[in-house]
């Protein structure tokens, strides 16, 4: 089964990564990548940047293409794994290595529609 793994952050977050935390942070998504790769459970994996977005809304029934801030709220999504894994069991085992755990939530999502691979 595939599992979209969403790593929030926030402002909390980002201060500890500036404050020496990002070390650590970084040595652990290295070794789970690792991991992942060698288990042939990872399928893609990446961090989301947060200065080039864009929302799409409607305004007037029509589509309108707006370049961020993308929420008004104070969390944002960081980043994502997705994940082909035996159960929902492994993708929370995996999901609870992450160290953003401590400062902000992390989803785990069943993908539902999975492409064919050839």
């Amino acid at each position: 089964m595939r599992y979209m793994i969403l790593i929030h952050s926030n402002n909390i977050a980002e201060t500890a990564w500036a404050d020496g935390e990002k070390a650590a942070l970084d040595l652990t998504h290295g070794a789970v990548v690792g991991e992942l790769i060698a288990s042939r459970e990872l399928v893609d994996t990446n961090e989301l940047d947060v200065e080039d977005v864009t929302v799409i809304g409607h305004h007037n029934g029509e589509p309108v293409a707006t370049r961020g801030p993308f929420t008004e709220g104070t969390e944002w999504i960081g980043g994502y794994y997705i994940v082909d894994v035996v159960d929902r069991e492994r993708a929370v085992e995996i999901a609870g290595r992450f160290t953003e755990n401590r400062y902000s939530p992390i989803e785990i999502r069943r993908v539902v529609h999975t492409p064919p691979t050839s």
